[in-house]
Protein backbone atom coordinates (compact mmCIF):
# COMPACT_ATOMS: atom_id res chain seq x y z
CA UNK A 1 0.00 0.00 0.00
CA UNK A 2 1.29 3.80 -0.71
CA UNK A 3 2.39 5.93 1.89
CA UNK A 4 2.69 9.60 1.53
CA UNK A 5 6.25 10.56 3.15
CA UNK A 6 6.03 14.30 2.80
CA UNK A 7 4.26 17.48 1.66
CA UNK A 8 6.70 20.10 0.48
CA UNK A 9 7.96 22.30 -1.89
CA UNK A 10 10.42 21.62 -4.22
CA UNK A 11 12.13 23.12 -7.55
CA UNK A 12 9.95 22.52 -10.88
CA UNK A 13 13.32 21.46 -12.77
CA UNK A 14 13.35 18.28 -10.20
CA UNK A 15 10.42 17.17 -10.82
CA UNK A 16 9.67 14.34 -13.97
CA UNK A 17 6.77 13.35 -16.35
CA UNK A 18 6.42 9.63 -17.00
CA UNK A 19 5.41 9.44 -20.88
CA UNK A 20 3.98 5.82 -20.15
CA UNK A 21 1.77 7.96 -17.49
CA UNK A 22 1.45 10.77 -18.83
CA UNK A 23 -0.33 9.20 -22.49
CA UNK A 24 -3.04 8.16 -19.72
CA UNK A 25 -4.32 11.29 -19.00
CA UNK A 26 -7.59 12.52 -21.23
CA UNK A 27 -7.13 16.68 -22.27
CA UNK A 28 -8.50 18.72 -19.55
CA UNK A 29 -11.57 20.86 -20.73
CA UNK A 30 -10.87 23.32 -18.00
CA UNK A 31 -7.45 24.20 -18.63
CA UNK A 32 -7.36 27.43 -18.82
CA UNK A 33 -10.07 28.42 -16.39
CA UNK A 34 -7.44 26.38 -13.93
CA UNK A 35 -4.70 28.33 -15.54
CA UNK A 36 -6.35 31.31 -14.06
CA UNK A 37 -6.58 29.57 -11.06
CA UNK A 38 -3.22 29.03 -10.44
CA UNK A 39 -2.22 32.32 -11.72
CA UNK A 40 -4.38 33.88 -9.38
CA UNK A 41 -4.36 32.05 -5.88
CA UNK A 42 -1.32 29.95 -6.93
CA UNK A 43 -1.42 26.35 -6.24
CA UNK A 44 -3.77 24.75 -3.58
CA UNK A 45 -3.43 20.98 -4.66
CA UNK A 46 -0.02 19.64 -4.54
CA UNK A 47 1.31 17.69 -7.80
CA UNK A 48 1.51 13.80 -6.58
CA UNK A 49 5.26 12.32 -7.06
CA UNK A 50 6.88 9.42 -6.11
CA UNK A 51 10.16 9.17 -4.27
CA UNK A 52 11.41 9.90 -7.67
CA UNK A 53 10.17 12.77 -8.30
CA UNK A 54 8.09 11.48 -11.18
CA UNK A 55 4.33 12.88 -11.76
CA UNK A 56 1.26 10.38 -10.72
CA UNK A 57 -1.18 13.57 -10.66
CA UNK A 58 -1.18 16.76 -12.12
CA UNK A 59 0.46 16.85 -15.58
CA UNK A 60 -2.07 19.80 -15.99
CA UNK A 61 -0.85 21.93 -13.42
CA UNK A 62 2.82 20.77 -14.35
CA UNK A 63 2.20 21.92 -17.52
CA UNK A 64 0.70 25.43 -16.31
CA UNK A 65 3.60 26.17 -13.67
CA UNK A 66 6.32 25.93 -16.69
CA UNK A 67 3.71 28.39 -18.52
CA UNK A 68 3.96 30.43 -16.06
CA UNK A 69 7.39 30.68 -14.80
CA UNK A 70 6.69 29.25 -11.38
CA UNK A 71 10.03 27.88 -9.97
CA UNK A 72 8.90 26.01 -6.78
CA UNK A 73 5.39 23.97 -6.21
CA UNK A 74 4.12 21.88 -3.95
CA UNK A 75 4.00 18.09 -4.25
CA UNK A 76 2.96 15.32 -2.03
CA UNK A 77 5.53 12.58 -2.46
CA UNK A 78 4.31 8.96 -1.49
CA UNK A 79 6.10 5.47 -1.14
CA UNK A 80 4.90 3.09 -3.92
CA UNK A 81 5.96 -0.50 -4.42
CA UNK A 82 6.34 -0.10 -7.99
CA UNK A 83 4.74 0.78 -11.33
CA UNK A 84 1.50 -1.61 -11.19
CA UNK A 85 0.79 -0.15 -7.82
CA UNK A 86 1.17 3.64 -9.18
CA UNK A 87 -1.06 2.77 -11.99
CA UNK A 88 -4.04 2.12 -9.58
CA UNK A 89 -3.09 5.69 -7.70
CA UNK A 90 -3.15 7.23 -10.98
CA UNK A 91 -6.91 5.50 -12.02
CA UNK A 92 -8.15 6.95 -8.73
CA UNK A 93 -6.73 10.25 -8.82
CA UNK A 94 -8.31 10.85 -12.30
CA UNK A 95 -11.68 9.25 -11.15
CA UNK A 96 -12.16 11.13 -8.41
CA UNK A 97 -10.46 14.86 -9.06
CA UNK A 98 -11.44 15.14 -12.87
CA UNK A 99 -15.46 15.05 -14.52
CA UNK A 100 -14.87 12.85 -17.16
CA UNK A 101 -17.93 11.33 -19.37
CA UNK A 102 -18.45 8.10 -19.30
CA UNK A 103 -16.99 7.28 -22.48
CA UNK A 104 -13.51 8.91 -21.14
CA UNK A 105 -14.07 6.54 -18.03
CA UNK A 106 -14.11 3.40 -19.58
CA UNK A 107 -10.74 4.68 -22.11
CA UNK A 108 -9.16 5.21 -18.81
CA UNK A 109 -9.93 2.21 -17.22
CA UNK A 110 -9.20 0.02 -20.66
CA UNK A 111 -5.82 1.80 -20.91
CA UNK A 112 -4.59 1.08 -17.74
CA UNK A 113 -5.50 -2.38 -17.70
CA UNK A 114 -3.72 -3.05 -20.95
CA UNK A 115 -0.55 -1.54 -19.19
CA UNK A 116 -1.29 -3.67 -16.06
CA UNK A 117 -1.63 -6.86 -18.85
CA UNK A 118 1.76 -5.64 -20.28
CA UNK A 119 4.01 -5.52 -17.15
CA UNK A 120 2.59 -8.55 -15.64
CA UNK A 121 3.58 -10.32 -19.20
CA UNK A 122 7.16 -9.00 -18.11
CA UNK A 123 7.50 -10.24 -15.14
CA UNK A 124 6.05 -13.94 -15.92
CA UNK A 125 8.61 -13.89 -18.96
CA UNK A 126 11.37 -12.79 -16.32
CA UNK A 127 10.20 -15.67 -13.88
CA UNK A 128 10.21 -18.20 -16.87
CA UNK A 129 13.68 -17.38 -17.37
CA UNK A 130 15.13 -17.57 -13.99
CA UNK A 131 12.93 -21.17 -13.45
CA UNK A 132 14.91 -22.43 -16.85
CA UNK A 133 18.25 -21.39 -15.30
CA UNK A 134 17.85 -22.63 -11.71
CA UNK A 135 16.80 -25.71 -11.51
CA UNK A 136 16.69 -26.27 -7.67
CA UNK A 137 13.09 -25.21 -6.52
CA UNK A 138 13.79 -23.64 -3.27
CA UNK A 139 15.80 -21.20 -4.82
CA UNK A 140 12.91 -19.91 -6.97
CA UNK A 141 11.50 -16.73 -6.37
CA UNK A 142 7.73 -14.80 -7.25
CA UNK A 143 6.87 -12.80 -9.92
CA UNK A 144 5.88 -10.05 -7.32
CA UNK A 145 9.31 -10.48 -5.38
CA UNK A 146 10.92 -10.36 -8.58
CA UNK A 147 8.98 -7.02 -9.90
CA UNK A 148 10.06 -5.91 -6.02
CA UNK A 149 13.36 -6.49 -6.09
CA UNK A 150 13.78 -5.07 -9.40
CA UNK A 151 12.03 -1.83 -8.90
CA UNK A 152 13.94 -1.63 -5.85
CA UNK A 153 17.24 -1.63 -7.77
CA UNK A 154 16.49 0.76 -10.35
CA UNK A 155 15.41 2.90 -7.44
CA UNK A 156 17.91 2.77 -5.28
CA UNK A 157 20.77 3.62 -8.14
CA UNK A 158 18.17 6.19 -9.56
CA UNK A 159 17.65 7.69 -5.92
CA UNK A 160 21.71 7.71 -5.06
CA UNK A 161 22.35 9.23 -7.97
CA UNK A 162 19.67 11.90 -7.43
CA UNK A 163 20.40 12.69 -3.51
CA UNK A 164 24.40 13.53 -4.95
CA UNK A 165 23.20 15.81 -7.22
CA UNK A 166 21.10 17.62 -5.11
CA UNK A 167 24.17 17.74 -2.34
CA UNK A 168 26.29 18.91 -4.85
CA UNK A 169 23.73 21.65 -5.46
CA UNK A 170 22.77 22.76 -1.85
CA UNK A 171 26.79 22.29 -0.51
CA UNK A 172 29.55 22.26 -3.31
CA UNK A 173 32.23 22.24 -1.17
CA UNK A 174 31.29 18.70 0.30
CA UNK A 175 32.63 15.53 0.77
CA UNK A 176 29.95 13.42 -0.50
CA UNK A 177 30.04 9.28 1.37
CA UNK A 178 27.66 7.10 2.76
CA UNK A 179 27.63 8.66 6.18
CA UNK A 180 26.97 11.84 4.34
CA UNK A 181 23.78 11.38 2.36
CA UNK A 182 22.64 9.03 5.35
CA UNK A 183 22.63 12.17 7.51
CA UNK A 184 21.15 14.50 5.00
CA UNK A 185 18.25 11.93 4.32
CA UNK A 186 17.60 11.38 8.05
CA UNK A 187 16.86 15.21 8.19
CA UNK A 188 14.99 15.21 4.73
CA UNK A 189 12.95 12.54 5.78
CA UNK A 190 12.25 13.84 9.83
CA UNK A 191 12.32 17.35 9.46
CA UNK A 192 12.14 18.28 5.70
CA UNK A 193 11.75 22.04 7.02
CA UNK A 194 15.05 22.49 7.90
CA UNK A 195 16.83 21.28 5.00
CA UNK A 196 15.67 24.78 3.52
CA UNK A 197 18.66 26.23 5.57
CA UNK A 198 21.74 23.87 4.51
CA UNK A 199 24.09 25.15 2.08
CA UNK A 200 26.99 27.38 2.10
CA UNK A 201 28.38 28.14 5.61
CA UNK A 202 30.20 31.49 4.23
CA UNK A 203 26.82 32.69 3.09
CA UNK A 204 24.88 32.18 6.27
CA UNK A 205 23.93 28.57 5.95
CA UNK A 206 24.27 25.56 8.22
CA UNK A 207 26.64 21.55 6.61
CA UNK A 208 24.99 19.12 7.07
CA UNK A 209 26.68 17.79 10.06
CA UNK A 210 25.57 20.51 12.40
CA UNK A 211 21.90 20.05 10.17
CA UNK A 212 21.98 16.60 11.58
CA UNK A 213 23.09 17.75 15.01
CA UNK A 214 19.93 20.27 15.22
CA UNK A 215 17.60 17.21 14.11
CA UNK A 216 19.35 15.55 16.97
CA UNK A 217 18.87 18.31 19.61
CA UNK A 218 15.25 19.00 18.36
CA UNK A 219 13.63 15.44 18.11
CA UNK A 220 15.11 14.57 22.03
CA UNK A 221 13.30 18.11 22.89
CA UNK A 222 9.99 16.91 21.06
CA UNK A 223 10.32 19.74 18.94
CA UNK A 224 10.50 18.48 15.38
CA UNK A 225 7.77 21.21 14.72
CA UNK A 226 9.21 24.13 15.25
CA UNK A 227 8.84 25.78 12.05
CA UNK A 228 5.41 25.98 12.88
CA UNK A 229 5.86 27.46 16.29
CA UNK A 230 7.80 29.99 15.35
CA UNK A 231 8.17 33.21 12.53
CA UNK A 232 10.26 32.60 9.95
CA UNK A 233 12.76 35.10 10.85
CA UNK A 234 13.12 33.89 14.53
CA UNK A 235 13.66 30.65 13.73
CA UNK A 236 16.20 31.56 10.99
CA UNK A 237 18.29 33.11 13.85
CA UNK A 238 18.29 30.19 15.85
CA UNK A 239 19.13 27.71 13.27
CA UNK A 240 22.00 29.92 11.33
CA UNK A 241 23.07 32.10 13.82
CA UNK A 242 25.99 30.20 16.35
CA UNK A 243 24.81 32.20 19.58
CA UNK A 244 21.11 31.36 18.00
CA UNK A 245 22.60 27.32 18.02
CA UNK A 246 23.87 27.56 21.26
CA UNK A 247 19.70 29.06 22.48
CA UNK A 248 18.51 25.50 21.18
CA UNK A 249 20.72 23.74 24.26
CA UNK A 250 18.84 26.18 26.60
CA UNK A 251 15.52 25.09 27.71
CA UNK A 252 15.06 27.79 29.94
CA UNK A 253 15.97 30.45 27.39
CA UNK A 254 13.82 28.09 24.67
CA UNK A 255 10.56 27.96 27.11
CA UNK A 256 10.79 31.74 27.35
CA UNK A 257 11.13 32.00 23.11
CA UNK A 258 8.14 29.64 22.73
CA UNK A 259 6.19 31.40 25.39
CA UNK A 260 6.32 34.41 23.10
CA UNK A 261 7.79 35.81 26.29
CA UNK A 262 11.62 36.67 24.77
CA UNK A 263 12.64 37.45 21.52
CA UNK A 264 15.36 35.29 19.90
CA UNK A 265 18.33 38.57 19.89
CA UNK A 266 17.31 38.84 23.63
CA UNK A 267 18.33 35.06 24.26
CA UNK A 268 21.44 35.40 21.87
CA UNK A 269 22.45 38.74 23.50
CA UNK A 270 22.09 37.22 26.81
CA UNK A 271 24.44 34.04 26.15
CA UNK A 272 27.14 36.82 24.99
CA UNK A 273 26.47 38.61 28.26
CA UNK A 274 27.02 35.68 30.32
CA UNK A 275 30.06 34.74 28.08
CA UNK A 276 31.62 38.00 28.75
CA UNK A 277 30.76 38.15 32.60
CA UNK A 278 32.56 34.64 32.75
CA UNK A 279 35.57 35.63 30.83
CA UNK A 280 35.97 38.50 33.29
CA UNK A 281 35.63 36.30 36.39
CA UNK A 282 38.65 34.44 34.90
CA UNK A 283 41.39 37.24 34.99
CA UNK A 284 43.95 36.78 37.52
CA UNK A 285 44.25 38.99 39.85
CA UNK A 286 47.89 39.74 39.00
CA UNK A 287 46.61 40.69 35.33
CA UNK A 288 44.39 43.37 37.20
CA UNK A 289 46.96 44.68 38.90
CA UNK A 290 49.29 45.40 36.08
CA UNK A 291 46.60 47.30 34.76
CA UNK A 292 46.31 49.64 38.04
CA UNK A 293 49.37 49.94 37.72
CA UNK A 294 49.76 51.35 33.54
CA UNK A 295 46.51 53.14 34.65
CA UNK A 296 48.77 55.02 37.48
CA UNK A 297 51.29 55.65 35.02
CA UNK A 298 49.31 57.45 32.54
CA UNK A 299 49.02 54.42 29.88
CA UNK A 300 46.12 53.27 29.02
CA UNK A 301 45.08 49.84 28.18
CA UNK A 302 42.23 48.11 26.72
CA UNK A 303 41.67 44.10 26.65
CA UNK A 304 41.48 42.81 23.17
CA UNK A 305 39.05 39.87 24.31
CA UNK A 306 36.13 43.23 25.87
CA UNK A 307 36.89 44.78 22.10
CA UNK A 308 36.09 41.90 20.31
CA UNK A 309 33.01 41.03 22.79
CA UNK A 310 32.04 45.08 22.05
CA UNK A 311 31.62 44.57 18.59
CA UNK A 312 29.86 41.40 18.58
CA UNK A 313 27.13 42.75 21.40
CA UNK A 314 23.82 43.17 19.56
CA UNK A 315 22.68 45.73 22.32
CA UNK A 316 25.01 48.43 23.03
CA UNK A 317 25.13 49.99 26.37
CA UNK A 318 24.51 53.71 25.07
CA UNK A 319 23.37 54.97 28.24
CA UNK A 320 26.92 53.90 29.91
CA UNK A 321 29.26 55.37 27.28
CA UNK A 322 27.01 58.53 26.95
CA UNK A 323 28.34 58.61 30.62
CA UNK A 324 31.89 57.83 30.09
CA UNK A 325 32.30 60.36 26.96
CA UNK A 326 30.92 63.19 29.31
CA UNK A 327 33.68 61.98 32.00
CA UNK A 328 36.35 62.10 29.22
CA UNK A 329 35.26 65.69 27.97
CA UNK A 330 35.33 66.86 32.06
CA UNK A 331 38.87 65.28 32.16
CA UNK A 332 40.35 67.03 29.39
CA UNK A 333 38.88 70.28 30.12
CA UNK A 334 42.04 72.61 30.58
CA UNK A 335 42.20 73.82 34.06
CA UNK A 336 42.39 77.83 33.95
CA UNK A 337 46.33 78.02 34.53
CA UNK A 338 46.51 75.58 31.70
CA UNK A 339 45.79 76.74 27.94
CA UNK A 340 44.17 74.05 25.92
CA UNK A 341 45.82 72.25 23.50
CA UNK A 342 44.60 73.36 19.92
CA UNK A 343 42.02 70.79 18.69
CA UNK A 344 41.21 69.01 15.10
CA UNK A 345 38.06 69.80 13.88
CA UNK A 346 36.53 66.33 12.06
CA UNK A 347 33.43 66.72 9.96
CA UNK A 348 31.15 63.95 10.34
CA UNK A 349 29.52 62.42 7.63
CA UNK A 350 25.80 60.46 8.29
CA UNK A 351 26.09 56.96 6.58
CA UNK A 352 21.81 56.86 6.77
CA UNK A 353 19.19 58.18 4.58
CA UNK A 354 18.56 61.02 7.07
CA UNK A 355 16.76 63.17 4.80
CA UNK A 356 13.96 60.34 4.73
CA UNK A 357 14.10 59.75 8.57
CA UNK A 358 13.37 63.71 9.00
CA UNK A 359 10.61 63.63 6.34
CA UNK A 360 8.90 60.42 7.94
CA UNK A 361 9.71 62.03 11.93
CA UNK A 362 9.88 65.75 12.20
CA UNK A 363 10.40 65.61 15.92
CA UNK A 364 14.13 63.92 15.17
CA UNK A 365 14.79 66.66 12.89
CA UNK A 366 13.60 69.03 15.53
CA UNK A 367 15.77 67.54 18.18
CA UNK A 368 19.06 67.29 16.04
CA UNK A 369 18.70 71.01 14.90
CA UNK A 370 18.55 72.01 18.08
CA UNK A 371 21.49 70.12 19.39
CA UNK A 372 19.60 67.37 21.46
CA UNK A 373 20.35 64.52 19.26
CA UNK A 374 23.40 64.51 17.16
CA UNK A 375 23.48 62.89 13.66
CA UNK A 376 25.14 59.63 14.96
CA UNK A 377 22.10 59.51 17.52
CA UNK A 378 19.94 59.92 14.60
CA UNK A 379 21.13 57.48 12.70
CA UNK A 380 20.68 54.59 15.47
CA UNK A 381 16.60 56.20 15.29
CA UNK A 382 17.35 55.37 11.48
CA UNK A 383 18.24 51.96 12.43
CA UNK A 384 15.61 51.16 14.41
CA UNK A 385 12.64 52.61 11.93
CA UNK A 386 14.49 50.54 9.20
CA UNK A 387 13.78 47.38 11.49
CA UNK A 388 10.22 48.35 12.15
CA UNK A 389 9.69 48.53 8.84
CA UNK A 390 10.83 45.12 7.54
CA UNK A 391 8.78 43.25 10.64
CA UNK A 392 5.74 45.20 9.72
CA UNK A 393 6.30 43.71 5.74
CA UNK A 394 7.07 40.27 7.44
CA UNK A 395 3.60 40.40 9.05
CA UNK A 396 1.77 41.73 6.02
CA UNK A 397 3.64 38.91 3.78
CA UNK A 398 2.18 35.84 6.46
CA UNK A 399 -0.91 37.94 6.05
CA UNK A 400 -1.06 37.65 2.38
CA UNK A 401 0.30 33.97 2.11
CA UNK A 402 -2.74 32.19 4.69
CA UNK A 403 -5.50 34.53 5.72
CA UNK A 404 -5.92 36.74 3.15
CA UNK A 405 -6.31 33.59 0.99
CA UNK A 406 -9.10 32.45 3.01
CA UNK A 407 -10.80 35.38 3.56
CA UNK A 408 -10.51 35.78 -0.53
CA UNK A 409 -12.70 32.57 -1.11
CA UNK A 410 -14.92 33.25 1.17
CA UNK A 411 -16.19 36.01 -0.84
CA UNK A 412 -14.88 38.97 1.32
CA UNK A 413 -13.29 42.64 -0.84
CA UNK A 414 -10.54 43.79 -0.40
CA UNK A 415 -11.49 46.37 2.07
CA UNK A 416 -13.32 44.11 4.03
CA UNK A 417 -10.21 41.68 4.56
CA UNK A 418 -7.76 44.85 5.28
CA UNK A 419 -10.42 45.58 7.95
CA UNK A 420 -9.82 42.26 9.73
CA UNK A 421 -6.20 42.70 8.96
CA UNK A 422 -6.29 46.15 11.05
CA UNK A 423 -8.49 44.39 13.17
CA UNK A 424 -6.08 41.48 14.14
CA UNK A 425 -2.62 44.08 14.40
CA UNK A 426 -4.59 47.00 16.40
CA UNK A 427 -3.50 45.99 19.55
CA UNK A 428 -0.59 45.55 18.58
CA UNK A 429 0.00 48.98 17.65
CA UNK A 430 1.63 50.17 20.96
CA UNK A 431 4.86 50.37 23.22
CA UNK A 432 4.98 47.78 25.30
CA UNK A 433 6.09 48.05 28.82
CA UNK A 434 9.94 47.03 30.22
CA UNK A 435 7.92 44.14 32.13
CA UNK A 436 6.43 42.85 28.62
CA UNK A 437 9.85 43.07 27.31
CA UNK A 438 12.67 42.93 29.42
CA UNK A 439 13.87 38.93 30.61
CA UNK A 440 13.04 39.10 34.55
CA UNK A 441 16.95 38.63 35.32
CA UNK A 442 17.68 42.22 33.31
CA UNK A 443 14.94 44.39 35.20
CA UNK A 444 16.28 42.91 38.41
CA UNK A 445 19.96 43.69 37.77
CA UNK A 446 21.31 40.65 37.40
CA UNK A 447 22.33 40.66 34.16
Amino acid sequence: MANLIAITKVSIDSIKEVPEYKELMPENNKYEELKGSIQQLGFLDPITVNKNYEILDGYTRFRIAKELGIKEIPVEIYETSGREEELDMIASFNLKRRQLSNDEIVALIDKIAEKKKALKTQITEKFEEQKNEIKDEQNLVSPDQILVKDTDKISTKQESREIKEELKRLVPDVQINEKTIEKYLQVKKEIPWLVQYIGDEKKGKIGIQKAYDIYRLLKEKNLLDLDKRLPKSELSSLITDKYGRKVLDRDDLLQLILDHKMAVSQAINKIKMEKKASRSKKKSNAEESKEIEKEKEGEELESEVEQKEDSENEEYPFAEEWQKAEEEETKQQPTPQEEAPPTKTEVYIPKADLDSLYKAMPSIKKLVDEGKLTEKDAEKVYEIWRNMEAIFKQASLLWYNTVDIMLKKAGLSEEERKEIFLEMVRPYFRLFSREEVFPKEVLEGKL
